[in-house]
């Protein structure tokens, strides 16, 4: 009634998916009604009567009403991204102020207390603020904020109870129960959305009572169900972050620069700039509506609120296989949902790292060289004895320090470290290959003299060393040269269909400068050539498409916008066709031509 008072509507744009306006505040209705439910059971239930959380209600109420009043002043004029994030920073300041930092939190892998000292404040800030935003950046579609909340205040009632916080397992009851009041109201088609008054209010209510709920003492926490509960605005908010900072950017190869590629900006980077290319909006582009876009969203949703309660309710849970489970499945939904942005080798985002001078500094691949060492050596160990206790530990650490020594001097004596990473060639990799095994073979010498090469398993162990080393650092020194192809190829793929007209060692040379030469714009689609025997062969990953006589399929089927000649071996008649094919077609025929010119 009131957002039609004032008329504050949320109105149809380019951005927003619904096609008539709809009443914005729903978070006064649901600020009025969690609230005077929270102050009528604290008042009533006898139980709750000296609560520490409920006893300091009043804080949070004056904090609850700034938030809501800012996001209802957003929903009516549009406030700029970065008078919103102030007034947010001032409420989490003045929370802290109240009492509810973040002094202490638990690696949920040891149980051990990490206490925060002088980083409470700033990481009480960041929780506080990140999950205010993180409930507004997902507020997209009809009811999926709103149902989203109400999970996750219900995940987050379950640990408080586990964790015998009764205050706090009330009020998420009683939040709960004003969300699944207003749902009706705001689920597809929706006849009130919750505005940024709502989603702001729900994110910064669930930012405080999750690290209450998951508190196991005065200002300790446990991080990982939280955010587990809250995973999929926080993943969202996260990629949001990610993927407008990378879309600012692109990588041109710099020619003034001795071929070195460069990172330049394409437009002023924003964090905060809307678009339409959240999670939702993805599912709704891929044919999903949006009740099914909703639904699949709650089910990951409720997926990580099960995993979020597991975490508490089971001591011995495989934390490790569950944790890295999670971020199998969320890379392969981003591979899943095409973000252009994130196809980070075919857009070249590693490249420019290789023009810092560092990278070819000795003292940098020492550093390096010493932690690949250490992981191919441990991992090894993993590998072979499945374990990692008392006497293989003990082992392991006494032997390290001796490989490390044996292994950075032979590769100092062999020169790699005298060696260019951005320009290194096959004699590179050789020389890598040489000091490799001679570091492993002296090794395995040193070892067996010191210890009993039995201690070791036998030489199984140091083969599997000696493999993973030459995986590693010949990986990183042939690193540069697999970016750049990779991102060549996959930029040669937008550009012109060209067809090269000839399959020798011309041809082949024509191949590699259109890969190498990102200003051509060319993409290769096949080799044309008049051996018969050489149809259907690929070279560098080509394919022969047939010869001259096969001109006219073969720009059918292929789209060609140009032909390349690099063979000088044809005659006057074919380049006669090739012309009149290139007039009558409206396409382009280049010849190739590599010469040595002599300065005088």
């Amino acid at each position: 009634m009131f957002a039609g008072w004032a008329n504050i509507y949320d109105r149809p744009s380019d951005r927003n998916i619904h096609k008539r306006p709809v009443p914005l505040l729903g978070g006064i209705s649901i600020f009025f009604a969690f609230n005077i439910t929270v102050i009528l059971g604290h008042y009533f239930n006898l139980s709750l009567v000296g609560d520490p959380f409920l006893s300091r209600w009043a804080a949070l109420l004056v904090c609850q009403t700034i938030i809501l009043a800012l996001g209802s002043v957003d929903d009516a004029v549009h406030l700029q991204p970065s008078v919103k994030l102030l007034f947010q920073i001032i409420v989490a300041v003045l929370m802290i102020l109240f009492g509810f930092g973040i002094g202490a939190i638990t690696n949920p892998f040891t149980g051990d207390i990490v206490r925060l000292g002088i980083f409470s404040a700033p990481f009480t800030i960041l929780w506080l603020v990140g999950i205010t935003n993180a409930l507004n950046l997902i507020d997209g579609l009809d009811g999926l904020s709103a149902g989203t909340s109400f999970i996750v205040s219900l995940t987050i009632g379950l640990i408080a109870y586990i964790n015998g916080n009764a205050g706090i397992v009330f009020v998420t009851l009683c939040l709960a129960g004003s969300l699944l009041g207003f749902l009706p109201y705001n689920f597809h088609p929706a006849k009130i959305f919750l505005g940024d008054s709502g989603s702001l209010l729900l994110g910064f209510i669930l930012a405080v009572i999750s690290i209450q709920g998951s508190s196991k003492g005065p200002a300790l926490v446990g991080l990982l169900a939280p955010i587990l509960a809250l995973g999929f605005p926080i993943m969202e908010t996260l990629l949001s972050m990610i993927r407008r900072f990378l879309r600012s950017i692109r990588i041109i190869d710099d020619p003034t620069r001795n071929g070195r590629f460069r990172t330049v900006p394409v437009s002023k980077p924003s964090i905060f700039r809307a678009d339409k290319d959240h999670f939702h909006h993805r599912l709704l582009k891929f044919g999903y509506s949006q009740k099914k876009a909703v639904i699949l969203l709650y089910a990951i949703c409720i997926a990580l609120s099960v995993l979020a309660f597991l975490v508490v309710a089971i001591e011995d849970l495989n934390l490790t296989a569950a944790l890295a489970a999670i971020i199998i499945v969320f890379f392969i939904g981003i591979k899943r949902l095409k973000y252009d942005e994130f196809r980070i080798l075919e857009n070249g985002l590693l490249i420019p790292l290789f023009s810092y001078p560092i990278i070819n500094k000795s003292l940098f691949q020492v550093f390096i060289d010493l932690g690949m060492i250490s992981f191919s050596f441990y991992l090894s160990f993993l590998l072979l004895f499945r374990g990692f206790d008392g006497p293989v530990r003990e082992l392991f650490v006494r032997s390290l320090s001796i490989v490390l020594l044996v292994k950075i001097v032979v590769f100092h004596f062999s020169g790699l470290y005298k060696r260019s990473w951005v320009y290194s060639r096959l004699e590179d990799a050789l020389a890598v290959l040489k000091a490799t095994f001679l570091s492993s073979l002296i090794s395995v010498v040193v070892l067996a003299f010191i210890f009993k090469l039995e201690s070791f398993g036998g030489i199984v162990l140091f083969v599997l060393d000696f493999y993973l080393l030459l995986t590693g650092v010949a990986g990183l020194r042939i690193s540069h040269h697999v970016f750049i192809s990779y991102y060549r190829r996959s930029a040669a793929q937008r550009g012109k269909k060209v067809l090269i007209y000839g399959a020798g060692g011309r041809g082949s040379t024509v191949l590699r400068e259109i890969r190498k030469n990102g200003n051509y714009s060319f993409s290769p689609a096949g080799f044309m050539d008049d051996s018969p025997e050489k149809k259907g062969i690929q070279m560098q990953g080509v394919p022969v498409l047939g010869s001259i006589e096969d001109l006219d399929e073969i720009f059918r089927e292929n789209n060609i916008s140009e032909i390349i000649v690099s063979t000088t071996k044809i005659g006057r008649d074919k380049i006669k066709r090739l012309t009149e094919f290139g007039k009558q077609k409206g396409i382009v025929i280049r010849q190739y031509e590599y010469r040595f010119y002599e300065f005088s």
